[in-house]
């Protein structure tokens, strides 16, 4: 009996061992469970899983430059950012995922570099950005435009005229390499594909006839992918018109004056010269009808199509002459022009 109830008491105590361990090591499980969420949320941020964007993408000298950072893979907000330019750090704390600046002259380039250290990241990393600030002029003239001789002014576009717009790179970079230049052309925010490519600098078109306005952009980058530059123009289209000159017997045309609306002929003969300004009739004059009227009777079109000679039979009244040049193909390329004369 007495070896009965020692056998007992070792089962007993055995049994309480047992039963204190494992508390033991539920205890010990769930004081470790912390430190175990801790280290599985210790994940590495790739280095392309944070993207920068710099706002122009093609900034010009001395314009303003935006940096952003921003990821889908970690909080930035929280993150420890640092910006080093070429002097120093430009700024450091927590959460600094933007940066602006002004951009440097012609000739020159900007480096920063961005370093990150994410919130429960295993290790830090490093950005960098090179800005070339670059211009690039962007010139347009109208290629069927027409304006009389000795006009000071820029021949205008009218409604279904032709465009060439043509892009001029100002800047050491790009001019050393100008055979090695992609141009990618736009037209109101579409790319032109047939226009655009290796060493297409200029783009001609014709204006859409119900297009006020064309806003064309070039890019112009480099085959090695070192430079980059951009600029946008808008074209807008004008109105057409006619103007009326006095052609001088002795002098020839007096383009310094046009007539006014209203015209005493005092001579015994006057000759008219139309001007069209602004018409899509250089080069495509044959493609144009022309209609003098005079007190609203249609007259044979003179062998010079431009001009009509006045011969007054009588003198006292009035005489209205008027022309209409109108295209054969182009539906809004059409001009009216109007003169009383006082005979």
């Amino acid at each position: 009996m007495i070896n009965g109830v020692i056998n007992y008491i070792i089962y007993r105590v055995n049994f309480i061992k047992v039963k204190f361990l494992i508390i033991i090591i539920f205890v010990v499980s769930i004081i470790s469970t912390p430190f175990f969420i801790f280290a599985e949320t210790q994940i590495a941020v790739q280095q392309d899983e944070i993207i920068t964007s710099v706002s122009p993408k093609n900034p010009q000298p001395y314009q303003d430059v935006s940096v952003s950072l921003s990821s889908y893979a970690t909080d930035l907000n929280k993150a420890i950012i640092t910006w080093q330019g070429d002097s120093g750090i430009l700024q450091s704390g927590i959460g600094k995922t933007d940066y602006s600046f002004k951009a440097t002259g012609p000739n020159t380039t900007i480096s920063i570099t961005i370093t990150i250290k994410p919130v429960g990241s295993m290790g830090i990393i490093t950005k960098k950005i090179t800005i070339s600030p670059s211009e690039i002029e962007l010139l347009w003239e109208s290629v069927d435009s027409y304006v009389p001789p000795f006009y000071k002014g820029k021949a205008l576009l009218s409604r279904g005229g032709f465009i060439k717009a043509v892009a001029i790179p100002n800047t050491n970079t790009i001019q050393s390499g100008s055979g090695s230049i992609s141009y990618s052309w736009q037209n109101n925010g579409s790319v032109v594909q047939d226009s655009s490519g290796y060493n297409k600098s200029s783009y001609v078109f014709k204006n859409d006839l119900f297009d006020t306005t064309n806003e064309i952009t070039v890019v112009a980058s480099s085959v090695a992918e070192n430079y980059s530059a951009e600029n946008t123009t808008t074209i807008p289209s004008y109105p057409t018109k006619i103007l009326f000159y006095k052609k001088s017997p002795t002098e020839g045309i007096l383009y310094n004056a046009a007539l006014s609306n209203e015209v005493a002929v005092v001579e015994d003969e006057m000759t008219l010269v139309a001007s069209p300004y602004f018409l899509a009739l250089k080069g495509n004059e044959s493609k144009f009808t022309y209609a003098w009227t005079i007190n609203g009777d249609q007259i044979k079109t003179p062998t010079n199509k431009m001009e009509l000679t006045i011969r007054p039979n009588s003198r006292g009244g009035y005489a209205s002459i008027n022309l209409v040049l109108e295209s054969i193909n182009n539906l809004f390329q059409k001009v009216t022009g109007q003169l009383k004369l006082t005979l």
